[in-house]
């Protein structure tokens, strides 16, 4: 079962959430399991639109793959016009960058610091702009993806952030107020509703506070890698408590205000594998 949380979000958190539910994700995550490592996890229960692919994927194998929806984390490389860019898996990589059309009706500005992973979920189609433009209600100008006619494009309906740990902690003042999807390995789980995420790695190896606003209904473990989608906002304990309606008592208080005060947390809408 996956651990979704969605308690009175905020407009701006709504309409993330929303997008994903149009494209079929939160009904997808329904189904999943995020249990113990004894067993009880099965990676085929994962959703083929959430498992995220390569971009190289989607330029060789369009074919295959058009009209479906897709889950795609990899690097921006540049803005083409005021609402598309393109997408590599790596700077350096060698293969043909993918087209993104943002028709996700929230505008998403790309980072300045292009080691930071994007991810966007949409399907998988043919550019013709005339299409796009009549689907998805867009004004697209159509001189600017003259390199791009015929070739495969994602039409985004939700596009995040999608950092990894070390990079929101070393630099939480660019996340907060974000909503971010964080992928990591469970590293410490200091109450049942507040755990730690990382991403090993010899350096800069750093962990990043991750919420529960409720009881996970199943076991999360340490050692186990999840995906987690939510909010990044700094650990104000009297902020928080408000907010989430939540009661820690004065000892729990008192643990988790010298252990994670004034750093970032990531304040989880959804948890999956």
């Amino acid at each position: 079962m996956t651990y979704q949380i969605e308690s009175e979000p905020t407009p701006q958190r709504r309409s993330v959430v929303q997008s994903i539910w149009d494209v079929g994700v939160i009904v997808s995550l329904v189904i999943l399991a995020i249990s113990t490592q004894s067993g009880n996890f099965n990676p085929a229960n994962v959703s083929s639109a959430l498992r995220p692919i390569n971009v190289n994927e989607v330029v060789n194998h369009s074919q295959n793959l058009r009209g479906r929806t897709v889950t795609i984390r990899s690097k921006a490389v540049q803005q083409i016009g005021a609402s598309s860019f393109t997408l590599k898996d790596g700077l350096f990589a060698l293969q043909e960058p993918v087209l993104v059309v943002n028709a996700s009706g929230v505008p998403f500005n790309l980072p300045s610091d292009r080691n930071i992973d994007i991810q966007i979920t949409g399907q998988v189609r043919d550019l013709s702009i005339s299409d796009l433009e009549r689907d998805y209600k867009l004004d697209l100008e159509a001189e600017q993806y003259s390199d791009y006619v015929n070739k495969p494009v994602i039409v985004a309906q939700n596009i995040m952030l999608a950092p990894q740990p070390n990079q929101v902690v070393q630099n939480p003042a660019r996340y907060y107020g974000k909503t971010v999807t964080v992928t990591g390995e469970v590293n410490n789980i200091t109450i049942p509703t507040l755990m730690t995420i990382h991403k090993k790695q010899v350096l800069r190896d750093r962990n990043l506070p991750v919420l529960l606003t409720s009881s996970p209904k199943v076991a999360i473990n340490t050692g186990q890698r999840v995906a987690v989608v939510g909010e990044i906002r700094p650990f104000v304990i009297s902020e928080i408590e408000q907010k989430y309606n939540l009661n820690w008592n004065q000892d729990i208080r008192r643990q988790l205000e010298a252990k994670y005060r004034n750093q970032p947390v990531l304040v989880a809408e959804t948890v999956y594998p």
